[in-house]
């Protein structure tokens, strides 16, 4: 790695959390490639149709996006 390259993930990991996955998810597409993998396809699907069979079955019950998502940030920021 060059020496630029070095004092570029220096800054770069001395940012928030959001900024540094911001980078990574920029980073990450700009390669061009996949960033899945046929196992991680897999593993998706199989959490997929537990989570549907739960939701079938009654075992889970489905919330509002925007009640969720008020919730978790509610929570996050207690810990915060």
């Amino acid at each position: 790695m060059s020496t630029i390259a070095q004092r570029i993930c220096i800054d770069v990991l001395s940012l928030p959390r959001k900024s540094r996955a911001e980078i990574a998810h920029r980073l990450l597409v700009s390669l061009g490639e996949e960033v899945t993998s046929p196992a991680l396809e897999a593993e998706w699907k199989t959490t997929a149709q537990r989570r549907l069979a739960n939701v079938k079955s009654g075992k889970t019950t489905c919330r509002d996006a925007k009640d969720a998502i008020r919730d978790a940030r509610k929570k996050l920021g207690k810990c915060a």
